[in-house]
């Protein structure tokens, strides 16, 4: 601990920054840092605080007490979020829920026409959601949880949320648009955390970059 102390205060000094500084950065009391690293107070920085103080001095999280940087880390392979599957008695109205098409992008994103391929009925969590969607999936990043052909149910006004599938877009979509679809492993202003399931990593992409977010409710099984 002490060489992850020596090395937080040569970064923070080389960026002009406090000991404050850095625990408001990552949203502690004032004196937060102080007591981790003058008062050699025992305790290890959690995941969160490691993330955010690494982004912030320019450093692995490897080098803050992290095993293996998140950023390029592997990890065993989980099942993760399972998007509700919707049975038929769940259906409502008219088949007036657009579904579109995704094709294969560079880099594991997707490109989006917003021309609808087909209408279905609209699932009930779903029922009076303007602007709601669904997607047909393309690529196997993430499998097991999506397979191609899956339909994601898509709700584009709820909030972020840690622990659920997201669909991120550069733009607010439109006639085409590219976007990604992962899990949402956490967030902060700057980045989002993101996880796929094929292979299992974990990742960041900055929200500038991707500053929409629409969320996941459920999915249309092709099986």
């Amino acid at each position: 601990m002490d060489e992850i102390r020596t090395r937080i205060l040569s970064a923070a000094a080389a960026k002009g920054l406090t000991l404050k500084d850095l625990s408001l950065h990552i949203g502690k009391n004032h004196a937060y840092m102080q007591q981790f690293i003058e008062r050699g107070v025992p305790v290890k920085l959690k995941e969160d605080d490691r993330y955010k103080l690494a982004g912030l001095l320019e450093l692995t999280e490897a080098q803050l007490g992290a095993p293996i940087s998140v950023r390029t880390q592997q990890i065993p392979k989980t099942e993760g979020f399972k998007p509700e599957i919707v049975s038929g008695n769940n259906l409502v109205g008219d088949k007036n829920f657009p579904i579109y098409a995704a094709a294969m992008g560079g880099d594991g994103h997707s490109i989006i026409t917003f021309d609808a391929i087909d209408f279905v009925k609209r699932p009930s969590v779903l029922e009076n959601v303007k602007g709601a969607y669904g997607i047909y999936i393309v690529g196997d990043s993430m499998e097991p949880v999506y397979e191609p052909g899956d339909m994601a149910l898509i709700h584009p006004h709820l909030p972020p949320a840690r622990g659920k599938d997201v669909v991120l877009f550069h733009v607010p979509p439109a006639q085409e648009a590219e976007c990604i679809i992962k899990r949402l492993v956490s967030f902060n202003d700057q980045d989002w955390r993101l996880k796929q399931y094929n292979p299992t990593l974990e990742f960041t992409e900055p929200r500038q970059s991707w500053p929409i977010c629409h969320r996941v409710v459920g999915k249309y099984s092709s099986r």
